[in-house]
């Protein structure tokens, strides 16, 4: 189970189908930084079309750090008697990416939403700490559950979360993810973050105390057209990859298999020529070589972020001095330190 929202390609296609007239680019920019659609690749040599693709490595070693970041290790097991117990769900890191039924999904987000009468949009399987569309109704002003896992959050913490949504420390950036998901990772090791003060979001990736699981989480301090805040967690099990973990290699089963996630929109438009992008993406360089991963479109300029230990990367990227087309999509590629190209993501 993926959330599958509006990706900039879809934007583009709409503006250049409709012949719209100079854009409301603030508008623009926020409806495509809500709109993605996770992608999977088939087969091991299959191309990607649009922004958005997740690919998840196979195996994960703990302890990490990111180089530049330095996010480090954030909270502490005191901040675990903040959590209490879910009826029927074990508790931290075995609850995280916990395969589900879609019955068990509605229950567990009942339980997170009791005032929610709409059911869940159908799926096969559901997956703990992932995003599920409710139905379809209009007016009505929530539309997503982050299916909960076995750590409910307190109310001091709930508040804590609401009162600062896009926290400036990493231990309450996992706060607010551990609220977000049900899910402790207030002791899990961040890898990779960066954070867009124009934007207004931040993104970061840990991995668990056993480094079999990882998470991804989106943070913001804007709220979208429905009034909700823009926020997600992703986890994946890195030790038990199924067929809906795509990876860019299906074939590479290594330790440090190629992984990426990436979202985002743009505006500015006129006459077919845009100048506003926005995008957030994470994932795993393979090779050891990589050092920099640099994100670009049309003649803009190059936005930069470190690949750390172990690969990874994260970023929070925005331009509003890029030329392009309404066609073009970003590029988002990892670079050696002599400046050769490493990996082309996307």
């Amino acid at each position: 189970m993926e959330d599958v929202r509006e990706v900039s390609a879809a934007l583009h296609r709409l503006a250049e189908s409709e012949g719209m007239d100079p854009l409301d680019t603030t508008l623009l920019l926020e409806r495509g930084r809500r709109g993605r659609r996770r992608r999977k690749l088939i087969g091991t040599g299959g191309a990607v079309a649009g922004v958005a693709v997740i690919a998840l490595g196979a195996s994960l070693l703990p302890n990490l750090s990111s180089a530049g970041n330095q996010p480090g290790v954030a909270g502490d097991q005191a901040a675990n008697s903040q959590f209490g117990p879910v009826p029927g769900i074990p508790r931290g890191e075995a609850s995280a990416d916990q395969r589900i039924t879609h019955e068990e999904a509605e229950r567990r987000c009942a339980l997170r939403n009791p005032e929610e009468t709409r059911k869940l949009e159908g799926m096969g399987t559901a997956r703990a700490g992932h995003m599920a569309m409710y139905e379809f109704k209009v007016g009505a002003k929530g539309t997503t559950c982050i299916v909960p896992g076995g750590d409910k959050p307190s109310a001091a913490l709930v508040a804590a979360a609401a009162k600062d949504p896009l926290p400036k420390s990493t231990a309450d950036k996992l706060r607010n993810c551990s609220v977000l998901a049900w899910i402790d990772v207030t002791g899990w090791q961040v890898v990779a973050s960066d954070e867009s003060k124009v934007l207004n979001e931040a993104a970061l990736v840990a991995i668990s105390p056993t480094g079999h699981k990882v998470v991804e989480c989106e943070l913001s301090g804007d709220k979208t057209f429905s009034g909700e805040r823009e926020r997600n967690t992703t986890f994946a099990t890195l030790t038990k990859l199924g067929s809906d973990d795509p990876v860019l290699n299906p074939a590479d089963k290594s330790a440090r298999a190629d992984m990426y996630e990436a979202a985002g929109g743009g505006g500015g438009c006129t006459a077919g020529t845009c100048t506003k992008y926005g995008m957030t993406g994470w994932g795993r360089v393979s090779s050891k070589a990589a050092v920099t991963v640099r994100v670009r479109i049309g003649n803009g300029p190059v936005y930069q972020v470190p690949v750390g230990e172990g690969g990874w990367f994260a970023y929070t990227w925005t331009t509003t001095k890029s030329v392009f087309k309404l066609k073009d999509q970003p590029k988002v590629a990892a670079y050696d330190r002599a400046g050769k190209v490493i990996k082309v993501f996307a």
